[in-house]
């Protein structure tokens, strides 16, 4: 997959998080379940099988859009509260936009 199409998932993540605090408490795991399946589509940055490893900003970028899908998750079952997942979010995100632009 493209860096263009990696960025855009990314951004696409971070577009459905703003505004989040302001949502209610009730459509929050929604909007979580939508920033997961946002997500889904990032692809793992190597297959088991390659023998090159890749770089060590696709491997972290990927590291953090898993974070995000996980604190998403975590939230789903009751395990982080709004602000936790928020900040979480926001801090791997940004993250992984500044390792994908390196």
């Amino acid at each position: 997959m493209s860096l263009e199409l990696k960025t855009q998932i990314v951004t696409d993540a971070m577009d459905l998080m703003a505004g989040f605090e302001k949502l209610a408490n009730t459509e929050k795991p929604e909007q979580l379940q939508c920033v997961i399946d946002t997500l889904g589509s990032y692809p793992k940055p190597q297959k088991k099988t390659d023998i090159a490893r890749c770089s060590n900003e696709n491997l972290g970028a990927y590291l953090c859009v898993s974070n995000v899908r996980n604190t998403c998750k975590l939230s789903e079952i009751g395990l982080h509260s709004y602000t936790i997942v928020l900040n979480t979010i926001h801090f791997n995100l940004e993250l992984a936009l500044s390792l994908l632009s390196q």
